[in-house]
C-alpha cells in the first residue's frame, strides 16, 4: 500500500538545505556545517577546489581529535571500574562497609590489646 507519506531522506535533505538558505551561502569552502550538510553531489564538486588547512585549522583539529579521544578513554575506565565493582561485590559475601569480624571499634583498641 503506497503512502502519502515523504521520504525521510528527501526530508532531512530539504531541512538541510533550507538551514544553509537560512543562515548564509553553501558555497562558502570554509564553513564546516556546509560541508557537513551537502549533498554527495555538491561535496564532489567542492571537494575537488578544497584548500589544505592551515597550521592553524590543523593545530585545532587535533586539538579536538585529542580531546575527544581522552573522553572516550574515561568513559571507558569509568566503565571499567564499575564492572570491577560488580565483580566484587558478587563474590564478596560482606556488605560494603561492613567491618571484618574480629576488628574492635575505637581509636585504643590495638594499644589496649598490646599492653
Amino acid at each position: 500500500m503506497a503512502t502519502d507519506r515523504p521520504d525521510p531522506g528527501e526530508f532531512l535533505e530539504l531541512a538541510q538545505r533550507m538551514l544553509r538558505e537560512l543562515f548564509g551561502d553553501p558555497r562558502r569552502a570554509d564553513d564546516p556545517w556546509a560541508e557537513a550538510t551537502r549533498r554527495p553531489r555538491e561535496r564532489a564538486e567542492v571537494s575537488r577546489a578544497t584548500r589544505e588547512p592551515s597550521a592553524e585549522e590543523q593545530r585545532e583539529n587535533l586539538t579536538f581529535a585529542l580531546a575527544t579521544r581522552a573522553v572516550e578513554a574515561l568513559e571507558d575506565l569509568a566503565l571499567n571500574v564499575a564492572a570491577i565493582r560488580q565483580r566484587l561485590e558478587r563474590t564478596d559475601p560482606q556488605a560494603p562497609g561492613a567491618q571484618p569480624e574480629g576488628e574492635e571499634h575505637g581509636s585504643n583498641g590495638a594499644d589496649a590489646a598490646g599492653q
